[in-house]
């Protein structure tokens, strides 16, 4: 990455390419990034463009001040509906809240890169110390899932995260003509595989993951095996990461604390966020090949009879090893295959309760109907943070000059009341066609 000094107050610029990096994510994140590497605490996600929609069916997720302040720190999530299935008003809310923050949460989630609406269906009774649901309240709620998601006022790619089912043996006939119907409707659905160490195939919705498209999950521990109250059998399509899961601290959101989650829930809430990565990458999946994608890209760990679950960030491209990624070259007009010349650092300038931040991009990308959109189809931001680990988008006004031998200067200014700081300019490759 390029660093450079920044005028009054704010200290660095990063040109930064298509993934996002956590240095300290805990083990169960910098996992999904390799499910070799046991020792690794590191988390890379990649950065998507198409928006998503997650169908959350658990409790309520918290949105007073505190947390909905919290999660408004990912820019890129966006809590758009808080349905209640059941008579009432909410009562239950730290699993849904905690589900969530793992999902898209700051620091605790995985699709921290892609553009999420999350959509919260609570199907639970009593309260936060003695939660309830029925197989009833879970039909009711994916039934109107599936009338939202085919009459929404704009139609997006969607993953239900269902992390509920029965405790003891059950069949159900209802839930799986409703998993049918929602498969039906193009939504993946991913369910938990339950905690009772036994087959999942003798709960429900478990069961229901031998059907293409109902992503069925167990957890796995540190080491790698399946954790031990995880659910297992022909029914688990893969392992998650279910022991000591980093989640958002309930009682009230702390950067740097967290609770921490067992079992086959976290394991779930992971597996969702990957579905919506794999959906934002590739919108036009049906929900049996977002299955397979999952599958395909798993880690075959010798302890767990399905494959463990991984995200893995686009690969940063480098071709003449100067240590600026070829996205970033391309963009900057630098040059990849001469390991002598980089890109020009970009220039900062603050005051005046602004900050305008100046470089050079190579002039055919540049799209004049829509600055931040690449005419590659890739797109460009510029994003702020505070200690090099939260990120937000800036919102500002890009103003491009005349183009001169192929290169066109550009700026982007914002205002900043307290321009102290980080910044970077974040640069997203092409969408891929769908393998």
């Amino acid at each position: 990455m390029l660093c450079t000094p920044v005028l009054a107050g704010a200290q660095a610029v990063i040109p930064m390419g298509p993934n996002g990096d956590i240095a300290n994510a805990g083990w169960a994140q910098s996992r999904l990034n390799d499910g070799s590497n046991i020792e690794s605490r590191a988390f890379s996600y990649p950065v998507t463009t198409k928006k998503v929609r997650l169908y959350l069916v658990d409790t309520a997720v918290k949105q007073t001040t505190t947390w909905g302040t919290w999660f408004k720190r990912n820019p890129k999530l966006t809590i758009a509906l808080n349905k209640r299935v059941n008579s009432g008003n909410s009562a239950t809310w730290s699993h849904g809240t905690k589900m969530l923050s793992i999902i898209a949460g700051p620091e605790t989630g995985v699709a921290l890169g892609t553009p999420i609406e999350v959509v919260v269906w609570d199907i639970y009774m009593g309260t936060d110390s003695a939660p309830r649901t029925d197989s009833g309240s879970i039909i009711v709620a994916l039934d109107q899932i599936r009338l939202h998601h085919l009459t929404a006022a704009t139609r997006m790619p969607g993953v239900i995260c269902l992390a509920s089912g029965s405790f003891t043996a059950a069949q159900s006939a209802g839930m799986e003509d409703a998993m049918n119907r929602m498969l039906s409707a193009g939504l993946t659905v991913v369910v938990s595989a339950g905690n009772s160490n036994a087959d999942a195939g003798s709960y429900v919705p478990s069961a229901y993951g031998v059907k293409p498209g109902v992503i069925c999950v167990g957890a796995s521990g540190l080491n790698n095996q399946r954790f031990p109250t995880s659910n297992y059998g022909p029914a688990v399509d893969l392992y998650a990461p279910g022991e000591d899961v980093r989640a958002l601290r309930y009682s009230a959101p702390k950067t740097g604390v967290y609770d921490y989650m067992d079992g086959t829930s976290p394991a779930c809430a992971l597996t969702a966020a990957a579905a919506l990565v794999e959906l934002s990458k590739y919108p036009t999946l049906t929900p049996a090949q977002v299955e397979a994608n999952l599958r395909a890209a798993a880690y075959p760990a010798a302890g767990t009879p399905a494959p463990l679950l991984q995200v893995e960030a686009q690969p940063e491209v480098d071709s003449d090893g100067d240590g600026a990624t070829d996205v970033l070259e391309e963009f900057f007009g630098s040059a990849t295959a001469n390991p002598a010349v980089l890109p020009l650092p970009p220039a900062v300038a603050a005051g005046n309760g602004q900050i305008a931040i100046s470089f050079k991009m190579a002039a055919d990308l540049f799209n004049p109907a829509d600055p931040f959109v690449l005419t590659n189809g890739g797109t460009w931001g510029v994003q702020y943070s505070e200690d090099l680990d939260i990120w937000q988008d800036m919102t500002g006004t890009p103003v491009a000059g005349t183009a001169v031998d192929g290169m066109l200067p550009m700026s982007f200014t914002t205002p900043s009341a307290t321009p102290k700081g980080y910044l970077r300019v974040l640069v997203n490759t092409p969408p891929v066609a769908a393998p």
